[in-house]
């Protein structure tokens, strides 16, 4: 049997040298977190909102997505197809609802700042970000000076009072000191954790920090197991490239263009018609079982046939942009490609106005797990999850009666994983939890996590560790969890779905440090 990792309820992070007091604390300065933010200064609440970089510097700036299935909305049918028998129907309705006002509210407003139509060609992640950067500079003005940006700064832990209900968040600033915003609410917008993984796509930001907190605070984690891999990611040769780089998306356009997939002779892996039709979920399980099949071997897309003009174009330019800078040129030679990490499906648990299971603490985005992508959903989708979950957490706080903060109460501490041991953490996740999922590596993994040490003090790097340790034993837990395959769960020793698996996995923190897994009813 696993021995179950034990974590503090709270960091031993340095005492406050300073305090604020505010109405809402938002962390996380992207689609998420400013979409919840701009209603409350709107409403002249008083909202600071914790950005890791600067508001031009986020997940959301940085992702590729170009939102193409949310131009034409999926259907309700669609939706719950997608979910694969997880769907929360009302969370879809809610999504499928708000999603077409807030784009037309998105393009009405960058059209107003520079004049000329977005390119649907172009990936929306830069211009979603600069339209609510823009919004927020013109809050930022207010008289009452309600909205505060806190660049340069990350969240250490969720603060809470004897009660259990949020009193506040501890931060670390980038002029190094340590401090508390004293609050009653904050909201959780961090984004997801995919940088757990060696190959991935996600951005430096998606350490799990958000998923993390909220587990120390007291919070549901529901369905951690579902976590979306890019199909085709570039594979760069190990000597092009820079530690800890995030993949670049080879797209599912270009294999629209022809491109196909291919091993190191140039036969056939997916057939191309096969490739351009299959969902995310099953052709990066293809091809992962096909690497399991063939050790030692790549997969290669095979793009030399699209045409030099095609790669002229967007969005192909920026991935032959991305393949000439590892040394490859896409035109004349095959493009190395695999599986990598790219988004958390689920997350913390919310109900349809972004509240947790702990009061005053709410979660929107990549964080969140609102059911209404229950195991698979659209990935191409997630800025616009963002965008909804955002603005329903900030619409609803705006009409809400807040409460002040608390006293924070002392909870179970303990100290920071070492920086030596986040290596093995990322190793662990890359074996056990990644496409290919069985119960004797989980059963490893989950033993080998809860061996870890927690002995060193505050810095950066450890609390990144900490972080997505924490997760990564979440994670493994959920995944143990659930004996079937699902969506983006896949168990090889259970390969087949099952009706009685139609429910929710959900883990929690018990007050001694314990994970706790348990299942829950599937909301209507």
């Amino acid at each position: 049997m696993s021995t179950s990792t034990r974590l503090g309820r709270q960091l031993e992070a340095p005492a406050a040298s300073w305090t604020k007091t505010t109405r809402v604390v938002v962390v996380g300065g992207g689609a998420a977190g400013l979409s919840a933010a701009l209603p409350l200064a709107a409403a002249q609440i008083p909202v600071t909102v914790i950005c890791r970089s600067t508001l031009l510097d986020t997940a959301t700036a940085r992702s590729a997505s170009r939102a193409t299935g949310w131009r034409n909305p999926p259907t309700r049918d669609q939706m719950s197809a997608l979910g694969d028998g997880l769907t929360n129907s009302a969370a879809a309705e809610q999504l499928l609802t708000e999603a077409p006002a807030l784009l037309d509210w998105l393009a009405s407003r960058a059209h107003e700042i520079s004049s000329v139509d977005q390119d649907p060609r172009q990936p929306l992640g830069m211009t979603l970000q600069r339209t609510l950067a823009s919004v927020a500079r013109v809050q930022e003005i207010l008289p009452a000076g309600t909205l505060t940006i806190d660049t340069h700064s990350r969240a250490i832990d969720v603060l809470t009072d004897d009660s259990g209900r949020v009193s506040g968040l501890r931060v670390s600033r980038g002029d190094g000191t340590i401090g508390d915003y004293l609050a009653g609410t904050v909201v959780l917008a961090a984004g997801g954790a995919a940088r757990l993984w060696t190959h991935t796509t996600a951005p430096g930001f998606a350490n799990g920090d958000g998923l993390a907190m909220a587990l120390r605070a007291g919070a549901l984690l529901r369905d951690l197991e579902f976590v979306a891999f890019s199909p085709t990611a570039l594979d760069a040769p190990a000597e092009a490239r820079l530690p800890g780089e995030t993949a670049a998306e080879m797209g599912p356009s270009l294999r629209q263009a022809g491109a196909e997939l291919v091993d190191a002779a140039g036969s056939t892996i997916v057939p191309l018609d096969e490739s351009q039709q299959l969902p995310d979920d099953e052709l990066a399980i293809r091809l992962a079982d096909w690497m399991a099949g063939h050790q030692g071997a790549s997969v290669f897309l095979d793009a030399r046939g699209i045409g030099d003009q095609t790669w002229q174009l967007a969005p192909h330019a920026a991935m032959a942009q991305a393949a000439r800078e590892h040394g490859i040129n896409p035109a004349r030679q095959v493009i190395p490609v695999r599986p990598a990490a790219q988004a958390f499906v689920g997350g913390v648990a919310i109900d349809e106005h972004g509240a947790t299971s702990v009061p005053g603490l709410y979660a929107a985005g990549e964080v969140a797990a609102s059911g209404a992508n229950g195991a698979s959903g659209p990935v191409d989708g997630l800025l616009i999850d963002a965008l909804a979950t955002g603005t329903a957490v900030g619409r609803h706080l705006a009409q809400a009666d807040l409460p002040d903060a608390g006293e924070t109460a002392d909870r179970l501490t303990r100290g920071f994983l070492p920086t030596d041991a986040l290596k093995g953490v990322r190793e662990a996740a890359d074996t056990a939890l990644g496409l290919r999922r069985d119960h004797e590596k989980l059963r490893t993994t989950s033993d080998f996590l809860a061996r870890l040490p927690h002995e060193e003090d505050f810095g950066e790097d450890e609390l990144t560790g900490s972080n997505l340790q924490a997760v990564a034993a979440a994670l493994s837990m959920a995944a143990t969890a659930r004996p079937e395959s699902r969506g983006w769960h896949r168990r090889i020793d259970h390969t087949e779905t099952s009706d009685k698996w139609a429910k929710h996995v959900v883990v929690s923190l018990a007050d001694d440090g314990t994970l706790q897994v348990t299942t829950a009813p599937l909301d209507k």
